[in-house]
């Protein structure tokens, strides 16, 4: 069962939101039409200046050069990969813990299975 940080942290831009979605484009992939399956880790306020819903957990980004062009460590792309595949705490350079919680089924069923 994958996981997502707990909705106290998904609020936090540059230190959850940019590398998860990184993680989540990597673990799970980006369809053909540029829609990434953030729906099942963002369950509400996905910004629609950012991101454009396509259907069920599927956003595509506005601008996609915006999303591809974000600057960020490999390492805090791999600390949330690892989150969302078990569940790890990650502590971020400011030294905050971010804690995960499971999908619930309903969403997880819907992610890509062809996981990267």
């Amino acid at each position: 069962m994958p996981f997502r940080p707990t909705s106290i942290h998904r609020k936090n831009i540059k230190g959850v939101i940019y590398p998860l979605t990184a993680a989540i484009a990597r673990m799970y992939g980006i369809r053909n039409d540029g829609a990434y399956p953030i729906g099942a880790f963002y369950t509400v306020n996905i910004d629609r200046m950012v991101w454009r819903y396509t259907g069920g957990i599927w956003y595509q980004p506005t601008n996609p050069e915006s999303i591809e062009n974000r600057i960020i460590r490999e390492e805090d792309i791999e600390l949330f990969f690892n989150g969302i595949a078990n569940g790890e705490d990650v502590q971020l350079r400011s030294g905050t813990i971010i804690t995960w919680e499971e999908i619930p089924e309903e969403q997880a069923s819907l992610l890509p299975t062809n996981q990267c």
